[in-house]
């Protein structure tokens, strides 16, 4: 029988235990956290997030800091930061549905 790559090394860490005893083991997801992204389940336990999170992360800090600025000057220049971020944003959202 052919097995993959990936299936010999996920037997080979059950085999080890390596998979004993990890965070939520045995217990069922919860349906609010199902969405059409497969990956949002596993990013929100982990903390780990896609390029396009993380920018949308810096994206909410700077809208925060723009919001509590009174000068000018500075909320022009958070206003082009935040400006800079949707850009890149958009850019590796189309990146990621182009070449996934």
């Amino acid at each position: 029988m052919f097995e993959s790559f990936i299936d010999q090394a996920f037997r080979r860490a059950q085999e080890n235990g390596d998979l004993d005893d990890l965070p939520g083991t045995g217990k069922p997801i919860k349906p609010s956290s199902l969405t059409a992204d497969p990956f949002a389940h596993t990013f929100a336990e982990s903390g780990a997030m896609t390029p396009f999170g993380m920018l949308q992360v810096r994206i909410d800090e700077a809208r925060k800091r723009l919001a509590e600025a009174s000068d000018s000057e500075q909320r022009r220049a958070i206003q082009s930061e935040i400006s800079a971020l949707e850009t890149r944003k958009a850019i590796e959202m189309e990146t990621w549905k182009r070449y996934s």
